[in-house]
């Protein structure tokens, strides 16, 4: 199964589960951590832990299983894995239930670029690799929408 095979049946066993904690791998250099995450790892009640990252082409979205991992990158810095379950975007997820899940089509890019998560509160929380990093939001930013041209597609 490709990797978004894997993300689709992984995100229909998520239905309906909460989600427990998020981890996220960044940058660092000179002790300052960039703000956008290299790869986001989401753990749901009694499931494993699925990993999201960056297609090696710079616009796709990945997935796996394997577990996110710190790196030493010598003097250009290091890959540091960080909790953050408690800070923007997440917070008002984490401790909620999955309702709805869907896949970010970027006809731009002819690939699926993203994904955004549905919660019983009524928040949601998007993960979007643009320009190969990927970016978290809330609500996928109206720009964003016409100029990669973006199409939901409800995992089902």
């Amino acid at each position: 199964m490709n990797s978004l095979g894997l993300m689709n049946a992984w995100l229909l066993t998520a239905l309906g589960k909460t989600l427990m904690s998020v981890n996220a791998l960044f940058h660092v250099f000179s002790s300052e951590r960039d703000s956008a995450p290299q790869e986001v790892g989401l753990l749901f009640e009694n499931s494993e832990i699925g990993r999201i990252y960056g297609g090696s082409d710079g616009a796709s979205i990945c997935f796996s299983f394997n577990s996110i991992s710190s790196c030493d990158l010598g003097e250009y810095g290091r890959q540091d894995v960080f909790c953050v379950s408690g800070e923007p975007y997440f917070s008002d997820v984490v401790g909620r239930r999955l309702v709805s899940a869907s896949l970010v089509q970027s006809l731009a890019e002819d690939a699926v670029v993203g994904v955004v998560l549905s919660f019983d509160n009524g928040f949601c929380l998007s993960i979007l690799n643009l320009g190969d990093e990927l970016f978290v939001y809330d609500d996928i930013p109206e720009e964003i929408v016409i100029s990669e041209g973006v199409r939901l597609v409800s995992v089902s």
